[in-house]
């Protein structure tokens, strides 16, 4: 209980009493940001998504509700993992793409072992995309594909993509069905057929050409690297076509200091922080924060079930302008980030933090701490002594002064009229933390 507010998983057995309310939350908030300006900072899950969410076995989805007032959730989060490799979804692919991420591939092998390793993971590639190709020609109802020669297949495969990457309001971007299903089924086959996930998601971006480069001798003529596909299997030169209709743009604005400790971020091992909405006009503070928190909690028991799971990552994607989700992402440590382009007019902040295996449950328990003392939730009655408490009180005092301070000095005029609220509310928290600091008779900050 939270002043009187109760934390409730939604579950199969208790989906039919909150659903209605959290679909009608999501419209609530967004109604709002739209009010104020904020377009595109938000895109709601609807009831579908959500009832897939509340039925999966690896998704958690927490409600805060408030006894005594109707509608009765004021605030929601979705906790979400277990995606599949490569599809939208996936957000740990961003930190696999790029040569950065290909020379850390190839330290992890001797030079023998490497070369061995693409070549055998490219011809399975192969193999995975010409099954997932026949599987969506049957399913958009092409013409029958068993009398179709390979390059009859690849040229309509392909034809079918183009149309989709000229639409200006698809570019076969991540939630092109056609995209999401060819990775879907790829990732299937090499799962299960091939039994040989991890090196598909470490060589996921190796082309004809890259295996041709690397398979050469060095003191070998490598003028003809980059000829055309003459001669080579079509289904080659389909395949490596849409990789590159697939690559992602990384911006300059990325701020990560050390790429290479998210590079063993997988499906397996990854919990994204989804969505955190509250009530606008019953918000109570902190309230997206508890969620989360206990979301997070039950997803980190969900991946230390696994025991080749050696580290958690905890990930999340927000707009730029979204500081709301910003900051909640700052609270749990996701401070790393990319800035891509996810699709046509959605880039993204893609958020990450890593947590080894043994520092699991002291992580748990420090984030259970500083909720409590920030907030006031502590239904464990977890101990804090009071050094504890002078210094999550003094962290966060800290973290609100600079983050004030970088609003302050934005040079962007109509970014600093548009966070006037955020600016205003930055200011009140900064004097309240300081007050708290002075009566618990804290040293000098």
């Amino acid at each position: 209980m939270y002043k009187n507010i109760n934390i409730i998983e939604v579950t199969k057995e208790n989906e039919q009493q909150y659903l209605s309310d959290i679909v009608e939350l999501e419209k609530s908030v967004l109604e709002k940001m739209e009010q104020e300006g904020r377009i595109g900072q938000l895109f709601i899950t609807e009831q579908e998504g959500i009832s897939e969410y509340i039925n999966s076995d690896y998704n958690h989805v927490m409600v805060a509700v408030k006894n005594e007032v109707e509608p009765k959730v004021i605030s929601a989060t979705y906790i979400t993992q277990g995606q599949i490799d490569f599809t939208y979804n996936d957000i740990t692919k961003y930190f696999k793409c790029g040569s950065e991420y290909q020379k850390y591939v190839k330290s992890q092998y001797t030079e023998n072992e490497y070369k061995r390793a693409i070549r055998e993971v490219y011809v399975e590639k192969i193999c995975a995309f010409k099954y997932a190709r026949d599987l969506i020609l049957k399913e958009f109802k092409t013409k029958n594909t068993d009398i179709l020669t390979e390059s009859q297949k690849n040229s309509i495969f392909l034809n079918m993509v183009k149309k989709e990457f000229e639409n200006p309001k698809n570019k076969f971007h991540e939630k092109s069905q056609i995209r999401d299903d060819l990775n879907k089924y790829m990732t299937l086959y090499m799962k299960v057929v091939k039994k040989d996930l991890e090196r598909y998601q470490q060589f996921y971006w190796v082309d004809f050409d890259y295996l041709k480069k690397n398979l050469t001798e060095k003191n070998q003529d490598r003028q003809n690297n980059n000829t055309k596909y003459e001669g080579i299997d079509s289904t080659i030169a389909t395949y490596d076509r849409l990789l590159q209709l697939q690559m992602y743009k990384i911006y300059d604005k990325s701020h990560c200091t050390n790429m290479n400790k998210y590079y063993t971020a997988n499906t397996a091992n990854t919990v994204e922080l989804d969505t955190y909405i509250t009530r606008p006009d019953s918000r109570e503070n902190g309230m997206a924060r508890i969620l989360v928190l206990e979301g997070i909690k039950k997803s980190i028991e969900d991946v230390l079930k696994n025991k080749d799971n050696n580290e958690i990552f905890l990930v999340s994607t927000l707009h730029e302008d979204n500081l709301s989700s910003k900051y909640v992402s700052d609270f749990f440590g996701l401070t790393d980030y990319l800035f891509v382009n996810r699709r046509s007019d959605r880039d993204r902040q893609v958020h990450i933090h890593k947590i080894e295996r043994d520092d699991a449950y002291e992580y748990i328990a420090r984030m259970e701490k500083k909720i409590a003392v920030l907030y006031g939730y502590n239904p464990n009655k977890i101990k804090i002594t009071k050094q504890e408490e002078i210094r999550i009180i003094k962290e966060q005092y800290s973290y609100e002064v600079c983050e004030l301070d970088r609003l302050n000095n934005l040079k962007d005029i109509s970014k600093k009229r548009m966070y006037e609220g955020y600016i205003k509310g930055k200011k009140g928290k900064i004097e309240k933390l300081g007050n708290l600091l002075m009566e618990l008779d804290a040293p000098e900050l």
